[in-house]
């Protein structure tokens, strides 16, 4: 879920605002910048790993998970990462897919699953997220793919989150917990494009580790 609003000029959006029968378990959220004009919050622990210039930071966040007893796990722990890094904007600027399945081609997913995915945009921002499941030890990842158009260039945004627990965990809907858990607040400047396309751009594939 991606809500986004227009304030004198500054976009501003919130990524992940969804209430769930996990509101039982809110916790205050905490709150670091990644890059300048992008925050994300975490309603749980929230630590900045690596500030290794004014670009780019990565950010570690984690919190206990229980779920209800119709929801078949009880107990678990919930981790993210997440980075932020500005880039010339270019006519795929959208194309997360693509992005995921080069990675996928590359082999740094490692034993990562598909389990389900979904996409949402308007024009101006737009998110990729997939559900998938890793071995040894059995656990579920969600990988979140954001790109924001602002001024004359582009914001990537990436959020992998891991559902741990002892045992087996049963397949659930995660998309939820990260939505609700986490989020990213931006103050950007709107695109000075209207059409993306026409911008400048270097058609290339930017993966931001994390």
């Amino acid at each position: 879920m991606t809500k986004f609003r227009t304030v004198s000029g500054v976009l501003s959006l919130a990524c992940g605002a969804l209430a769930t029968s996990v509101s039982a378990q809110d916790i205050a959220p905490q709150a670091i910048t990644l890059i300048e004009g992008v925050l994300f919050t975490g309603e749980g622990g929230v630590e900045l790993l690596s500030a290794e210039d004014s670009n780019r930071s990565v950010v570690r966040f984690w919190r206990p998970i229980q779920f209800t007893k119709n929801e078949q796990a009880i107990g678990g722990r919930m981790e993210c990462r997440a980075a932020a890094e500005r880039a010339p904007i270019r006519a795929t600027w959208d194309d997360h897919a693509a992005i995921y399945e080069a990675e996928n081609k590359q082999g740094s997913l490692g034993d990562f699953t598909e389990i389900d995915t979904r996409f949402n945009g308007d024009g101006t921002i737009s998110r990729f997220d997939v559900l998938g499941r890793r071995s040894d030890p059995l656990r579920y990842e969600v990988r979140s793919y954001i790109a924001v158009r602002t001024g004359a260039e582009l914001v990537n945004i990436r959020e992998t989150c891991q559902f741990l627990r002892d045992g087996q965990i049963a397949r659930q809907n995660f998309f939820q917990y990260v939505d609700h858990h986490t989020s990213f607040v931006l103050a950007l400047a709107p695109p000075a494009e209207a059409d993306p396309a026409a911008a400048p751009s270097l058609d290339t594939l930017t993966e931001i580790p994390s």
